[in-house]
């Protein structure tokens, strides 16, 4: 039986997650603007690593309890969430969403090198194991991308004087808000384990629910008000920055602390899921515009995702 000690702690620790993420959001954004760089970059760099601390600290705290189906849960989960639910929602928000200007003005590198790094894990996890060496590996494709899109997009613009009067309220925010951060993450591991046994469903399940819907909803948030407010280079650089990012360097960092151990045929089967909805999202994006109908059809896809994966398990 599920104490409601334990459903009060899942949820409270969801949304001091999201508040505290959201703070070193913008935070970190506005450090980011007075270094001089660009609106993609900081979408992509900033803010879409800043959305997927998260993800990242759940995914510490659960590669230290060894909860190896939270995790991969909760990171395929986020993607494909990203994917099609919040890219579908931006999509239908803004009737249609154009991208514009030089943003994916290499898409077929953007397509392959995102392509590459989903793929990745999936091939590294076929014998169930995601090592340390591998972890490594997924960090420097991180790394990799990271410093492709710095040489492509020629982000870094001279700034000469750097004030730090300007940035010393972010840096205080920043420092109060990544304890908060940390400490109700592994609140949130601990009361979604518990939920999960109590109600006799797989960890996994659970992660690739109510943690990835709880952790993905900065992205959420950072992307719609991206749209309304005209900034879709931010709200664009969000989606891929995040996907990215959630595969790459939080897989990578979790499986350096503890190696993943999982069920192969479970996790290819949400592998595949992840890589698919990314390539539609992607082929959506390369048309420089994403209408409503297609940000429905992201919702569907989404949706069929969930209903397949509870049939399964």
């Amino acid at each position: 039986m599920i104490e409601l000690t334990t459903i009060f702690i899942l949820i409270a620790s969801v949304l001091i997650v999201v508040k505290s993420a959201d703070l070193i959001i913008k935070s970190t954004s506005n450090m980011a603007k007075e270094f001089g760089v660009t609106e993609y970059f900081i979408g992509f760099a900033v803010v879409a690593i800043g959305t997927s601390l998260p993800e990242l600290v759940t995914a510490i705290f659960g590669s230290i309890a060894k909860q190896s189906n939270l995790i991969l849960g909760n990171l395929i989960g986020a993607n494909i969430i990203n994917a099609t639910l919040v890219l579908g929602l931006m999509a239908i928000i803004g009737r249609r969403i154009k991208i514009e200007g030089n943003m994916f003005r290499t898409f077929d590198e953007t397509l392959f090198m995102t392509l590459g790094i989903v793929l990745l894990p999936l091939i590294l996890g076929l014998n169930g194991v995601i090592s340390r060496l591998e972890g490594i590996i997924l960090l420097i494709a991180f790394g990799f991308y990271i410093s492709r899109l710095i040489k492509r997009e020629e982000t870094f613009r001279h700034k000469k004087h750097i004030i730090i009067k300007e940035i010393r309220k972010e840096i205080i925010i920043f420092c109060l808000a990544l304890p908060l951060l940390l400490f109700s993450a592994k609140f949130l591991v601990s009361s979604a384990v518990e939920v999960a046994k109590a109600l006799n469903i797989s960890t996994y399940v659970i992660g690739i629910t109510v943690v990835a819907l709880g952790t993905t909803i900065p992205e959420l948030t950072v992307e719609t008000r991206a749209i309304l407010r005209g900034k879709r280079g931010i709200g664009f650089g969000n989606v891929i920055g995040s996907i990215i990012a959630n595969i790459s360097m939080v897989l990578g960092i979790a499986a350096i602390i503890n190696p993943i151990i999982f069920m192969p045929t479970i996790f290819i089967t949400a592998a595949l899921f992840m890589v698919t909805s990314t390539f539609v999202a992607l082929l959506f994006l390369q048309k420089k515009e994403v209408t409503w109908k297609e940000g429905l059809a992201l919702i569907f896809l989404y949706l069929t995702f969930i209903i397949s994966e509870v049939i399964i398990l």
